[in-house]
């Protein structure tokens, strides 16, 4: 089932790779920085594509006979590619530097110059494995919290759990000053809010919850923004919002995953790391702490008390497996697995 992490002395381990074959430049055990070089790859830094056929006016068929290079072949500036002698010889000609990769339908593509492709390490760390031709994973252990949503940007700065209330005329335009750090805030974020903060200039923005006409901005931000809860209007869970006491002014990362959209708050330091590289199965059972993810207790949070063998029918007519869960006010629930989410929590 789905989970997410809220733990102290976590295992972390963060896979950094390139998107094409390079060279590894670290080896396992090696301590790396922030913004370390782990893998680059060689890339032309130009193309140029020479229609031979058009421009030295010659039939497809008779093509072998002007060409003067092969591909894969490298060529110097100045070296003759082509060429159709006659009262006037047509010739073409390398530009710059560079290499023929490929001959195809009468063009011909040289690849000109190069640049390098590198792939940094987001995060202080260990290498704790390679991975062959592409990069690197980065282990550390600190305490994390991850988030369901991010719009995809990585940042680092001093935590700041904002003691501002929105909603107090006399607090209203006196945001106190955040900029470069990593800020939460618990109160409902609406989009003049949200700009309020973000002009304010901090590296990145926590939320509880994101309400979903500001998705848009949070897409278009040039700050970090992470949701733990989705989507909506949730507050912040016990557990989330204990950790996040601990990290107040503290230097913590921001780090998202553009693939899958999450994004995790990380505290490095603590707990020795383990051996095992990948997360182990979530397994729901008594005494886990999960979220709701269906109305009408989206957000709120409870703990397992049971979880029955048998398929239960719902007043929905939907048959499905379900779990007896009793929410922080004391009420029990009985609700479908599939409507929690597992938090992967400190005791």
């Amino acid at each position: 089932m789905r989970k997410v992490i809220i733990r102290s002395g976590q295992p972390i381990y963060k896979h950094v790779r390139l998107p094409l074959p390079g060279t590894i430049l670290v080896r396992t055990g090696q301590e790396v920085k922030a913004g370390d070089v782990l893998a680059e790859a060689t890339l032309p830094d130009q193309f140029q594509v020479f229609d031979i056929v058009t421009h030295l006016g010659i039939s497809p068929t008779r093509l072998d006979e002007y060409l003067k290079r092969l591909n894969g072949e490298a060529v110097r500036k100045g070296d003759v590619i082509a060429q159709k002698p006659g009262l006037i010889t047509r010739i073409f000609r390398a530009s710059q530097d560079g290499k023929i990769v490929s001959l195809r339908e009468g063009r011909v593509t040289l690849a000109m110059g190069e640049r390098k492709l590198q792939v940094k390490s987001p995060i202080a760390g260990t290498i704790v494995e390679l991975i062959p031709g592409f990069g690197a994973v980065v282990g550390l252990s600190g305490s994390v919290i991850q988030g369901v949503w991010s719009n995809g940007l990585s940042a680092k700065g001093d935590f700041t759990r904002l003691a501002f209330d929105f909603n107090d005329p006399q607090q209203r335009g006196n945001l106190p000053e955040v900029e470069g750090k990593i800020v939460f805030s618990d109160s409902l974020i609406s989009l003049d809010r949200f700009q309020a903060l973000a002009a304010k200039k901090p590296a990145g923005i926590v939320l509880p919850s994101l309400m979903p006409a500001l998705v848009s901005q949070a897409l278009e931000s040039t700050v970090a923004v992470m949701s733990l809860c989705g989507f909506g209007d949730q507050g912040v869970d016990p557990a989330s919002s204990e950790l996040m006491d601990s990290m107040q002014g503290k230097d913590v990362y921001l780090l998202a995953d553009e693939q899958k959209r999450t994004a995790e708050l990380i505290l490095p330091g603590g707990a020795g790391q383990k051996s095992a590289l990948f997360d182990e199965e979530a397994a729901l059972k008594v005494g886990s702490l999960v979220r709701f993810l269906g109305e009408p207790y989206l957000g709120s949070t409870g703990s397992v008390v049971e979880l029955p063998e048998r398929p239960e029918r719902l007043p929905s007519g939907i048959i499905a497996r379900v779990a007896v869960v009793e929410r922080q006010e004391g009420s029990l629930i009985r609700v479908p697995v599939t409507n929690i989410l597992l938090l992967d929590a400190n005791p």
